[in-house]
């Protein structure tokens, strides 16, 4: 029973169609046949009824006889006169003979007329209703910026297949819709996240500007050196932070490249990396799988991933840092770790957010966006970036091949 319903659910529309019209025809025809016989039968139930009142077996002759001839005395010669039934029919029953006579042959066209229309509706009522009233009201919700809906059809027809493109495209949309909001959000706390940054060497700034202009005349060569130098310093944090804005609009501008290249010369650019940046600290790698693997990636993203958690390894670390590079299931996996204390609950959570500092941090050299740079190109490259602990901080970037 149930591979009857799957055949029934996977039949084509061409298939039904093609079926259903030969059913048609063969009723047409056997309707039509059982119906013109049934015409004819009425007919030759009135010539009986004629043929019983004229006491004859042929409709068409009556036997007549005629007298002995006087003259020649001779036997009575017998001979026959044509006769035509249908001329001694009363008018009632010749309308009806003649409709009868219509209706057997009529019945045909009229029998394939009914038959087709019939099909017709139970085709559209069985195969196309039901999955145009669905694809009108999906189109009617698209229109209305509603893409919170599902667009279900049980079968697996060309209606079937036509639903389920919609919901395709429907998904992109809504996938689409999604991620303009959340980089929509995502330009919100940068701006805000940037504006509460600068809100500190602006004041300081202007205090010291202040100051300046006040009592500069009043003020020893090194006080002056000394606000001056702090200055300076808070500009170029300032110009830093107008750099880094540059380039995470940057960022959103990439185009990821993909090209051909082998497990073995990324690994060797990986391990050269990490020997030149590790500041002392032990480096070792390893690569999960064959080195020989072939990779469609694009490299310099890869590679500027790579350095950026390297960067941030080498500062938590206390005596060594770990990289592992792994192929798997049309993901490349660059796992980079060390052994210093980790991340906090919250920094788990924050880490990736755009000038976010790990509550350990103090320092205000960096603005704590090496993180947030990582997610956005693993997130460009199909990816994503995840944050975990295990005897240290562990870091996974993952990219699409």
């Amino acid at each position: 029973m149930g591979k009857i319903t799957e055949f029934f659910k996977r039949k084509s529309i061409k298939t039904a169609f093609t079926t259903s019209m030969l059913v048609c025809i063969v009723t047409a025809l056997l309707l039509s046949l059982a119906l013109s016989g049934l015409c004819q039968w009425g007919q030759s139930k009135y010539y009986r009824k004629y043929q019983i009142q004229f006491g004859v077996s042929d409709p068409e002759m009556v036997i007549g006889f005629d007298n002995t001839d006087e003259k020649e005395q001779k036997g009575s010669i017998s001979y026959q006169i044509p006769l035509n039934l249908f001329d001694h029919f009363t008018p009632a029953d010749r309308i009806i003979h003649n409709i009868l006579g219509f209706l057997s042959i009529g019945v045909y066209p009229i029998c394939f007329i009914f038959c087709i229309a019939a099909t017709s509706i139970l085709f559209y009522k069985r195969h196309m209703q039901k999955p145009l009233a669905i694809l009108d009201h999906a189109a009617g919700q698209i229109a209305d910026n509603n893409l919170d809906f599902k667009i279900a059809y049980e079968k697996e027809d060309e209606m079937g297949k036509l639903c389920a493109s919609f919901e395709k495209m429907r998904r992109a949309l809504q996938e689409s819709n999604e991620e303009m909001w959340r980089q929509m959000e995502e330009c919100k706390r940068l701006n805000a996240a940037f504006s509460h940054d600068l809100r500190t060497p602006l004041t300081v700034l202007k205090g010291q500007s202040e100051l300046l202009r006040q009592y500069a005349p009043k003020m020893t060569a090194e006080k002056v050196s000394d606000t001056s130098e702090m200055m300076h310093r808070h500009i170029v944090r300032l110009e830093e932070y107008v750099q880094t804005m540059g380039e995470l609009q940057r960022l959103e501008d990439i185009e990821i490249v993909r090209q051909p290249l082998t497990m073995d010369a990324l690994c060797r650019q990986l391990e050269e990396t990490g020997e030149a940046v590790r500041n002392g600290k032990g480096f070792s790698y390893e690569v999960i799988g064959n080195r020989d693997s072939d990779l469609n990636i694009d490299a310099a993203i890869v590679m500027r991933v790579y350095e950026n958690l390297l960067a941030n390894a080498v500062r938590f670390a206390k005596k060594k840092i770990m990289m592992s590079a792994e192929l798997q299931d049309g993901y490349l996996y660059l796992n980079v770790s060390d052994d210093g204390a980790g991340f906090a609950e919250k920094d788990l959570e924050n880490a990736t957010k755009p000038f976010y500092k790990t509550v350990r941090e103090t320092d205000n050299e960096h603005f704590g966006m090496g993180l947030n740079i990582c997610k956005i190109l693993c997130e460009k490259h199909g990816g994503y970036i995840r944050l975990n602990n295990r005897n240290g901080a562990v870091v996974t970037a993952a990219f699409r091949q």
